[in-house]
């Protein structure tokens, strides 16, 4: 049992050493709390964007406008992949009842009949349902995205030794 321990506890060492170091090094390179509250915010809005695929368009791109960490932003992007894929539909669906058309079904069995009876129509009614859903993600990013940067600025503003100017 001691030995098992003491394997657990230097496999602990090596995670931490090889894999939550160099990560929290990486997020922490020149930034300023701000800036780190903002790529957070940005990487954890654009994971949850309904359209797969867009998360690293969309961190790539404002990270590198806002002069923000990349690697970071899309990490956190990434990360926040179970999210999105748990939000998709929701926000599809708000989508669809905030717009006045006649909602598409999300069932296997009826969308399976869908793409069997016309796969062009039923691609062009699941884009423009998609299309609604990122809508949806907008409006619901705003305050989510407040939310989040303003509680993660003052924890960092806390937890981050403050930068003396030379």
């Amino acid at each position: 049992m001691n030995v098992f321990l003491l394997k657990n506890k230097g496999f602990k060492s090596y995670l931490r050493r090889k894999l939550v170091e160099p990560v929290l090094e990486m997020a922490k390179q020149g930034l300023t709390p701000h800036q780190l509250a903002l790529t957070i915010t940005l990487g954890a809005g654009f994971g949850m964007i309904p359209f797969i695929g867009l998360t690293t368009v969309l961190c790539t791109f404002w990270a590198l406008r806002l002069r923000l960490n990349v690697a970071f932003t899309i990490l956190i992007g990434y990360l926040m992949q179970p999210v999105q894929l748990a939000l998709y539909v929701p926000f599809v669906d708000l989508g669809q009842n905030m717009f006045p058309v006649k909602p598409i079904p999300f069932s296997l069995e009826k969308l399976t009949n869908m793409f069997k009876t016309d796969w062009l129509n039923a691609l062009q009614q699941l884009g423009f349902a998609n299309l609604l859903g990122i809508v949806a993600w907008m409006l619901c990013f705003v305050p989510f995205g407040l939310v989040m940067y303003f509680s993660s600025r003052k924890v960092l503003h806390r937890v981050l030794p403050v930068r003396q100017v030379v």
